[in-house]
């Protein structure tokens, strides 16, 4: 059974199938240059892979948009542009853990390289892939119930088991169950927010299991009044709002902070975002974002709060807008990363009489889509994440303001060392006593830098810290 249209509900990808801000940075950015990302799983572990992952991945590219498809993208400032069409049409090169091969946490297990777009393109699709290997580690360790959110999840359990050659697996569909628990977070978001829901957006695709579960729980945050999501094929199904402008690969792909926010502001007429944490939000995002800002005063943008210490990240920013007036000036503070109907409450407490009620927006994601499941195979569990690893050759890291939370640089790989050896190195890149990994390795060691990976991540921490000191 073909894994990939399980994951999608369909036999074909929409190109719509994917986040806002991928349109958006690639209309800002270099669709047709090439790049690599590369899937990992920050923690647990070790895990099993029970498919052709780069068949999966093949299976998961979309087809060209159609007119309907294209019309909904530019009414809503995604338009595509020739070279983002063209870049959908690129090829691909894809290292992949085998089959039946082990991983552990923080290793690559799977690089992508191909036209900057298409790679970026796949990025909610790819991460969607976590749960697939999480069921199969588990039934590999023994387990044979599991909880399904809905049909999709349901045949995915199934195609690991047919794959695994197991009896006796059994699963309990909690879709109803599911649906009435993600209305029930979106209520209590209303309650918090005392109804103003125009405040509030889905930013869920990414923590979903399959297209499926995202459509179902849509339907419920369009019930209870939130009407912005990410997922731009499922604003264009539930008559919603697509949103979403930068991720932090915009900010690698231009090199600094500074020249990626200019090039969000100059380069597409829709109100930018400024995400700030690539490098070191403190030293480095704040001080460029502000600086973009004070270049043309007057354009509505926002500020964008993601990982770090927001609570210090806050004060920097009210303290630096103050200055020029902040309440007349047209900039709206976004919050993410792990926000609850708790955790904003005691932001908006925080902000009150500090800035304007209108200008506090809130985007929620695992919230509303995996903490509804009862399910313990969630992107959460295991803290899937695909990142930008090389731009036009330049291999690029993302720092953030969170430890443990940096990326790898260049086209990582992974090698292995009878018995219980594990390292990763660059493609092409030999290590003596080492070997490519297998179907037959597996390990539960803590997993090294190659010499070339070492050299790579040295070379940029030192970049980074030059851009601390303004050099």
């Amino acid at each position: 059974m073909s894994i990939a249209p399980l994951l999608l509900g369909q036999d074909k990808a929409s190109v719509l199938m994917t986040d806002g801000y991928k349109f958006s940075m690639a209309q800002a950015g270099f669709p047709l240059r090439e790049e690599t990302f590369y899937l990992t799983l920050r923690k647990g572990g070790p895990f099993y892979i029970p498919f052709d992952l780069a068949e999966v991945v093949r299976g998961l590219l979309p087809a060209p948009p159609t007119g309907k498809e294209a019309a909904f993208l530019t009414a809503n400032g995604y338009g595509m542009t020739p070279a983002m069409e063209a870049a959908l049409g690129g090829s691909l090169k894809i290292w992949a853990a085998p089959q039946h091969s082990w991983v552990t946490a923080r290793e690559p297990i799977l690089t992508i390289t191909g036209p900057s777009f298409l790679v970026s393109w796949l990025e909610p699709l790819v991460i969607m892939l976590h749960y697939p290997i999480q069921i199969a580690t588990a039934m590999v360790g023994g387990e044979r119930k599991f909880h399904a959110t809905c049909s999709d999840e349901v045949n995915i359990i199934r195609a690991v088991q047919e794959t695994l050659n197991l009896d006796g697996v059994a699963i309990l569909v909690q879709e109803d169950t599911y649906r009435d628990a993600v209305q029930a977070q979106a209520e209590t978001i209303r309650e918090v927010l005392k109804g103003d829901m125009h405040r509030a957006f889905e930013v869920g695709l990414r923590a979903a299991t399959c297209m499926e579960q995202h459509r179902i729980a849509l339907a419920s945050c369009r019930f209870v009044g939130i009407l912005k999501t990410s997922n731009v094929y499922g604003a264009w199904k539930h008559y919603m709002t697509p949103v979403g402008t930068t991720g932090h690969e915009h900010q690698q792909r231009w090199g600094r902070d500074e020249d990626g926010f200019r090039a969000i502001r100059d380069m597409r007429p829709e109100p930018p975002s400024y995400l700030f944490d690539t490098y070191n939000p403190m030293k480095i995002g704040i001080p460029a974002a502000l600086k973009v800002i004070r270049e043309n005063p007057h354009r509505p943008c926002s500020l964008r709060f993601d990982s770090g210490n927001q609570d210090e990240q806050l004060r920097l920013i009210l303290k630096e807008l103050h200055g020029f007036g902040h309440l007349n000036t047209p900039v709206n503070l976004i919050f993410e990363d792990g926000y609850t109907a708790e955790k904003t409450a005691l932001n908006e407490s925080g902000l009150e009489g500090l800035w304007p009620v209108e200008r506090r927006l809130y985007g929620y994601g695992g919230y509303l889509i995996s903490a509804p499941s009862t399910s313990a195979c969630n992107r959460d569990a295991v803290s899937a994440a695909y990142k930008l690893c090389e731009t036009g050759g330049r291999p690029v890291m993302k720092f953030s303001g969170s430890p443990g939370k940096e990326s790898l640089p260049g086209r990582p790989v992974v090698l292995r060392k009878s018995p219980d050896g594990a390292m990763i190195a660059q493609e092409g890149e030999t290590v003596p006593g080492y070997e490519p990994l297998d179907r037959f390795h597996g390990t539960r060691v803590c997993t090294t830098f190659s010499p070339r990976t070492q050299a790579l991540v040295e070379r940029l921490t030192a970049d980074k810290v030059a851009l601390e000191q303004g050099n």
